[in-house]
């Protein structure tokens, strides 16, 4: 047994995953690992949603235990690295929000330069592994380092993000902050109607209302939310409106 971590610790999680509605641990199984005080959850999920839900119930079965979530989503569609990773600077490179921030992207044994940062600027570094994007740099506010991470997750072929953006100066999570970024991210989305939706944050907790034309649209604009860093739960009051 690992020093000061409960007896039963794995079969309770894995009990307590066993009987959440947003996990399917039979179809989609999680290997689970005590090192030391870490947990770490592996294994692949059938969508962001199922990631993100597994990984807050570990957080609160875990107690002291650090979590290290390397849970991969399914991607919609396959891609190797090199068109995930180019995928990824076109997109950044192009999204208004990151006009004066510099990027630059890992290849082979070092990072080229794609475009210098302007005075103001942050700066993004890209690098992608077996289809996990990392993110690494400085940007100058929590909903841009949202976005970033939100854009990786929307490329085709992306299986995980590792956003370590640090934001400079740094921001404190707020609810405000939270519910804005949330409603960019849907405005982006373009088979979403954004404009017929409302954003609420308390906590992390995302109350969705408005109405969609169908439950497919519903279904786009709960995973936009959960792709959110910073989402704990999303309650769905969406009227779709067949």
């Amino acid at each position: 047994m690992v020093p000061n971590v409960p007896d039963g610790l794995t079969n309770t999680l894995m009990a307590t995953l066993a009987r959440d509605a947003r996990v399917d641990v039979n179809n989609y199984p999680i290997q689970v690992k005590i090192d030391d005080k870490t947990l770490i959850l592996e294994g692949v999920q059938q969508d962001i949603a199922a990631k993100r839900a597994a990984v807050l119930v570990a957080r609160a079965v875990a107690g002291t235990l650090s979590i290290v979530d390397r849970l991969r989503v399914i991607p919609a569609q396959a891609q190797e690295d090199g068109m995930l990773r180019d995928e990824i600077v076109r997109t950044l490179s192009e999204e208004p929000v990151f006009t004066d921030y510099g990027l630059r992207m890992h290849r082979h044994e070092g990072y080229e330069l794609l475009r210098q940062a302007r005075p103001g600027g942050g700066a993004i570094d890209i690098t992608v592994r077996n289809g996990i994007v990392q993110l690494l740099g400085e940007v100058g506010s929590l909903t841009h380092r949202r976005i970033a991470e939100v854009l990786a997750w929307w490329t085709a072929g992306c299986q995980d993000v590792d956003n370590r953006l640090r934001v400079v100066p740094p921001e404190e999570e707020n609810d405000g902050e939270l519910s804005d970024a949330i409603r960019i991210v849907l405005e982006k989305d373009p088979l979403v109607h954004a404009g017929q939706l409302s954003v609420h944050s308390r906590d992390g907790v995302v109350t969705l209302n408005g109405y969609v034309t169908s439950q497919e649209e519903r279904r786009l604009v709960v995973l936009d939310t959960w792709y959110v860093p910073g989402v704990h739960e999303v309650i769905d009051e969406i009227d779709a409106r067949a």
